[in-house]
């Protein structure tokens, strides 16, 4: 930009004393070479911003680049060599058709940085929506058998009311690790999404027994215009005439909200 100055000061110093002459038929005139220049200036500007040059492997890419200027402003590559010939020989002309140029980039500069303030405003005023929301909030960690006697509680029940939730997606995660000493081969994770209409979905996971630990995950994304009130089910579900033992953790309930919901209510 300051070597780009420095030839207007040179022209302008230099076209003092000079005769100004008219711009002969069949070339650009000043307004219009003044608009060229400028998007020729802008095109250089993102080349040496992107670091792209005629030595750098990049030709053709560079080429068409001025290409789309010259094809913007329905002018082909000689036409605008001769044009910026007889600017050059004139440089009284060159330099008032220059003074445009900064006239042009200084409000084009202007119109960007309004867009972007506009754009940062407009972006304040939309909702905030979480990019997550941690629906479980009972311990993260179990170890089974609770209570050899109690078959239903050693599934790991669950029941977590909500006011409403929708335009998501409804994950359930946790860690199983079996240990020696029980007799089962398989479990399963078992959701149920319950909707304000009344209907709801099941979902499973299988759970494979496993010494090591070994991770479950629901994952279930919410019709549209459904609202989840309920998410209930078991960590564990299986046969329950079966003994088990086994240490679960890091259990976790999300709700994920997607692009487009309306709104996320929590009770």
């Amino acid at each position: 930009m300051q070597k780009f100055i420095l030839l207007l000061i040179v022209l302008v110093l230099g076209s003092a004393c000079s005769t100004r002459p008219k711009v002969p038929r069949g070339l650009p005139g000043e307004k219009k070479m003044a608009e060229i220049l400028a998007d020729v200036y802008q095109v250089e500007s993102v080349l040496g911003q992107t670091r792209l040059s005629y030595n750098s492997g990049d030709e053709d890419r560079v080429s068409g680049y001025y290409k789309y200027v010259l094809d913007r402003h329905q002018i082909n590559k000689a036409e605008f060599d001769t044009a910026m010939a007889w600017y050059s020989a004139h440089p009284v002309v060159l330099s008032d058709v220059y003074s445009e140029v900064i006239e042009i980039l200084s409000r084009r500069d202007a119109e960007l940085k309004n867009q972007m303030n506009k754009e940062k405003e407009e972006q304040k005023k939309l909702p905030k929506v979480p990019s997550r929301l941690e629906l479980w909030s009972d311990t993260t960690v179990f170890h089974v058998p609770f209570d050899r006697a109690d078959s239903l509680d050693n599934r790991v029940p669950y029941n977590i009311e909500l006011d409403s939730i929708s335009g998501g997606i409804l994950r359930l995660y946790a860690g199983y690790t079996f240990k020696e000493g029980g007799f089962l081969d398989s479990a399963q994770m078992k959701m149920i999404a319950l909707y304000a209409d009344s209907t709801l979905d099941t979902i499973y996971y299988q759970i494979h027994k496993s010494f090591n630990k070994v991770n479950g995950n629901i994952s279930h994304k919410i019709d549209a215009g459904k609202h989840v009130i309920n998410v209930s089910g078991f960590l564990l579900e299986h046969d329950t005439t079966t003994a088990t033992v086994v240490d679960i953790e890091e259990v976790k309930l999300n709700f994920i909200p997607t692009v487009g919901m309306e709104r996320v209510d929590l009770q």
